[in-house]
C-alpha cells in the first residue's frame, strides 16, 4: 500500500493530511498536522516604522525605507520551517507519495526549500491554495486535479 500525504500550504498556514487514500470514495480521516504562523506577529512586524535620517548636507530630516518586505521574510521563515519537517517526515520513510497545493508564491518557496528525496516523492503540485477548505473537499480538490 502507498502512502499518500498531502500538504495544503499557503504564506501563513499549512495543513498535512496523512494517509490519504485516493482509491476510496467518500469521507476519509486521515490523520491532520496543522501549522499557523502566529499572525499576531505578522501584523506587528510592520508597527515599528524604520527611523527618519539625517541628511549629509544640511539641516533636513528624511523618513527610511524597509529595506526589505518583513511580511515576506517572516512567511519564508515559516514556510522553510515547514519544509524542514516535512523533510524529516521524508527520511523517517513515513510517506511514499507526496502532493503539495500551495498558493503560487508559497509553492514556488517550496520548491526550493524541500530536500531533492522529498521532491522526488512529490508526484503532483498545484498551484491553488486549498489550505482552508474542509479535509473531504479537499482529497476531492486534489483527486479531481490529478485527473486532468
Amino acid at each position: 500500500m502507498t502512502t499518500t500525504w498531502i500538504l495544503a500550504a499557503d504564506g501563513n498556514q499549512a495543513r498535512l493530511l496523512k494517509g490519504v487514500n485516493f482509491l476510496k470514495d467518500g469521507p476519509q480521516s486521515p490523520e491532520q498536522e496543522i501549522f499557523q504562523l502566529d499572525t499576531k506577529r505578522v501584523q506587528d512586524i510592520m508597527t515599528d516604522k524604520p527611523g527618519r535620517s539625517h541628511s549629509s548636507a544640511g539641516h533636513g530630516r528624511s523618513a527610511m525605507e524597509y529595506s526589505s518586505d518583513p511580511v515576506r521574510e517572516e512567511q519564508q521563515k515559516f514556510t522553510a520551517d515547514v519544509a524542514g519537517k516535512i523533510d524529516r517526515y521524508e527520511q523517517e520513510g513515513a510517506f511514499d507519495r507526496l502532493v503539495v497545493c500551495a498558493a503560487p508564491q508559497t509553492l514556488g518557496d517550496l520548491r526550493s526549500m524541500l530536500s531533492t528525496a522529498t521532491r522526488a516523492k512529490t508526484t503532483t503540485e498545484i498551484s491553488k491554495d486549498y489550505s482552508n477548505l474542509p479535509t473531504d473537499k479537499l482529497i476531492s480538490s486534489v483527486r479531481a486535479a490529478m485527473s486532468n
